[in-house]
């Protein structure tokens, strides 16, 4: 804000890293990676000397937010450095002040250690940030907002680890917790666990639940714009998908495909990508095996009229 004589004040070297940082967060909820490293590279060369806290935690933020975005690139070990080196310099418990910037690096390291299917060694990563910073609930700001994701984190490492009871049971008191608070945390919280929700009753062999919480999760949040929530909505049209397939449902399985593809649009974001092609693919599989069904009943009335 312009100040009394119409100049902008100058913005500090704190308030210009967390900018930074903000904003580098927020592609990589968005799947935007390629934009995140040059900012993180900015904040780092800049103040990764410095002993003021507030620029270390950027510092920290940087380096972490830097290696979701190597991961998301498919460069595990480089961005497994990242997490790691978050780690040695910047954990401890008599520094409140960095905790956010440990966190983050330690619930991206859950992520990609789940995208890696190493499930056992992503329950322990995710278990040490709620152990580490979950037993109060934090103030509202970004480590707050970690701790969220953990939360959240941990009814899918359960799911993919093939313990659906126990991601039921976590997904249902995240539900309770959160749903129906208008808090944009607790909207995301919710709609995950929603989502995991479903996951587990799949796995469990309750289909027609499952449907019901994909269907739950399209109907609430298909008209959010945020990226985030779209590639949520995404997974549950796709989650139902393959509960019909998993069926043999064909018809309605193809209904599922398409929904997927018309939510995505003709412009899907890198986090839809690959949730779009799946179903691409999966749909010119069901829409050859009904021409050849229709070719073959076509042939065997030609024979009848013979």
């Amino acid at each position: 804000m312009p100040d009394a004589d119409g100049a902008t004040p100058p913005v500090s070297p704190e308030e210009e890293a967390k900018a930074l940082m903000d904003r580098a967060r927020l592609l990589i909820r968005a799947g935007q990676v390629l934009e995140v490293i040059p900012l993180c590279d900015t904040v780092y060369r800049r103040h990764t000397a410095s002993r003021v806290p507030a620029l270390q935690l950027q510092v920290a933020r940087a380096l972490g937010h830097r290696g979701a975005a190597l991961s998301e690139q498919g460069q595990v070990v480089e961005a497994l450095i990242h997490f790691d080196e978050v780690e040695r310099r910047f954990w401890s418990p008599r520094k409140p002040a960095l905790w956010e910037g440990v966190a983050w690096a330690m619930v991206y390291r859950t992520s990609l250690l789940m995208e890696q299917d190493r499930p056992q060694q992503a329950l322990q990563c995710v278990g040490e940030v709620l152990r580490r910073f979950g037993s109060s609930e934090p103030p509202p700001g970004g480590l707050r907002n970690a701790v969220g994701v953990a939360r959240l984190l941990l009814p899918n490492v359960y799911n993919q680890l093939e313990e659906h009871e126990e991601a039921l049971r976590l997904s249902e008191a995240l539900l309770e917790a959160c749903d129906g608070d208008p808090e944009p945390l607790k909207v995301d919280m919710a709609s995950g666990a929603l989502l995991q929700r479903a996951h587990a009753l799949q796995g469990l062999g309750h289909w027609e639940e499952a449907l019901e919480c994909f269907d739950t999760v399209d109907v609430r949040y298909c008209e959010d714009p945020d990226p985030r929530m779209r590639s949520v909505v995404s997974a549950a049209l796709l989650g139902r998908a393959l509960v019909l397939i998993k069926q043999e449902l064909v018809p309605e399985a193809l209904s599922a495909l398409n929904a997927v593809l018309e939510h995505a649009g003709p412009h899907p974001s890198p986090r839809q990508r690959p949730m779009v092609d799946f179903a691409q693919f999966q749909r010119e599989v069901f829409e050859r095996q009904l021409e050849e069904e229709r070719e073959l009943a076509a042939r065997q009335k030609a024979k009848r009229r013979k």
